[in-house]
């Protein structure tokens, strides 16, 4: 993928510059026209060019997240930041603001002095040259407004991780609500793919405090023993009992027991296990 990239790049560029220099020897050519074309062009060039660098820096310097550069807006590298920062605050409304000047300019020129172009080709490359633009602002737009999607998303898990973070969670596990990228939560709450609300693991039944017992039980997620006074939950379709703060967490990423894969269903189909003393 990237050698694909690195070839595309270099045309592109190629091209670029051939342009640059068939505008550098039709310079005069371009003086009698009503507005500055030939400026115009050298300048979308520039941006254009500016544009796939800033992509490419910021692709390889931000590898390592396993994040899309242009998707993530959480990025860890400053310099990633910056460069990301660049392109939606700078390259972005700057290259719409400047097709849109060049689409007024060749307007007035096609109307006011069609003459002053050189060559008959010029106002059909003049044309190519804006559909292409305009092209090159739908698709940024687009991934923007995915890049918008997923920040949405994620500034809306973190909210129900908070719901979820009490002391007991925050004791076994830290603070989980702070998401580096998208790629944090496979599935969202209430989706296909993802697990259960906060409001809906709060319904759930089979939650018990552990009491002292001959027999050592460890919790299957965390791996560490099951301690009397320790809030458990024992999940009703399957039987299978987890501290409380481990199983919540997963059940927010992934509505299934991890030991058999039973769906839990917010206590639909559910054993309702009474909330007293669970002996370890």
């Amino acid at each position: 993928m990237s050698n694909q990239v690195g070839w595309n790049d270099g045309v592109l560029i190629v091209c670029l510059v051939y342009l640059c220099i068939d505008i550098q020897f039709e310079w005069d050519g371009f003086s009698s026209c009503k507005r500055p074309i030939h400026k115009w062009l050298l300048i979308s060039y520039g941006l254009v060019v500016m544009s796939r660098l800033v992509h490419v820096i910021g692709s390889l310097l931000s590898q390592s997240d396993s994040h899309e550069f242009m998707l993530n807006w959480r990025q860890k590298n400053p310099m990633v930041r910056m460069l990301l920062s660049f392109v939606w605050l700078v390259i972005v409304p700057g290259f719409t603001a400047w097709s849109m000047v060049g689409t007024s300019w060749i307007w007035d020129v096609v109307h006011s002095t069609p003459e002053c172009l050189p060559g008959g080709a010029h106002l059909w490359f003049l044309v190519v040259w804006q559909l292409f633009s305009y092209l090159w602002i739908i698709v940024h737009c687009s991934i923007g407004v995915v890049a918008w999607y997923l920040e949405r998303k994620l500034r809306m898990a973190e909210g129900d991780l908070r719901q979820l973070e009490d002391q007991d969670l925050l004791a076994r596990w830290g603070q989980v609500s702070q998401l580096q990228g998208y790629t944090a939560v496979p599935g969202l709450p209430g989706t296909k793919e993802g697990g259960l609300r906060p409001s809906e693991i709060a319904t759930l039944p089979g939650l018990m405090v552990a009491e002292c017992s001959a027999e050592v039980v460890d919790c299957p997620i965390c791996l560490t023993e099951i301690q009397a006074g320790e809030s458990v939950r024992q999940l009703g379709a399957c039987g299978h009992t987890f501290h409380r703060s481990c199983i919540d967490l997963w059940l927010f990423r992934r509505a299934d027991c991890p030991m058999c894969k039973t769906e839990v269903n917010c206590g639909v189909g559910e054993i309702k296990v009474p909330e007293v003393s669970w002996h370890v």
